[in-house]
């Protein structure tokens, strides 16, 4: 669980998600970076629950130090989840620190993205994953047109 800021509730994320950012975290050599959507539910108003993940995908770009995904099929992943009541909510990747933090041009996606998309959200996640045990292997903010805040861990 994770706290978001101005008492807008708290961030929380599934074992299934959390399984599969252990999965895809880069520890081999030449790992490449890893990534994709995450989608949730709000049935408690105040938990925004991240229950299903998409990525990597055979058609992403993807090398040690970087990731860019194809955004045709992310519209795709949106649409159909959408049909299953699910909510777009952000973005995740891996780097290969071991304690993750965005980079610049993370962090301007991000925000493109607020931006961009039509949505009633205050914002959207970017969960970074490093190498090291969760949660401090994990950077999770969320980030509206002109703010971006990190959001500190309940575990």
């Amino acid at each position: 669980m994770f706290a978001m800021p101005n008492g807008w509730g708290l961030l929380a994320l599934s074992p299934q998600v959390l399984s599969h950012f252990e999965a895809h975290k880069q520890h081999r050599c030449f790992s490449r970076e890893a990534g994709g959507q995450l989608f949730a539910t709000f049935e408690d108003p105040s938990v925004m629950r991240i229950v299903d993940i998409t990525g990597p995908r055979p058609t992403d770009q993807r090398s040690m130090y970087s990731y860019h995904p194809d955004r045709t099929a992310e519209q795709a992943e949106i649409r159909e989840r959408f049909e299953r009541g699910l909510h777009f909510v952000g973005d995740w990747h891996t780097h290969r620190q071991r304690i993750p933090t965005p980079s610049g041009t993370d962090l301007d996606s991000i925000r493109d993205q607020v931006r961009c998309s039509s949505h009633d959200l205050v914002g959207f996640v970017l969960v970074v994953v490093g190498q090291a045990t969760f949660p401090q292997g994990l950077h999770v903010s969320l980030h509206s047109e002109s703010e971006s805040t990190v959001l500190a861990s309940k575990l």
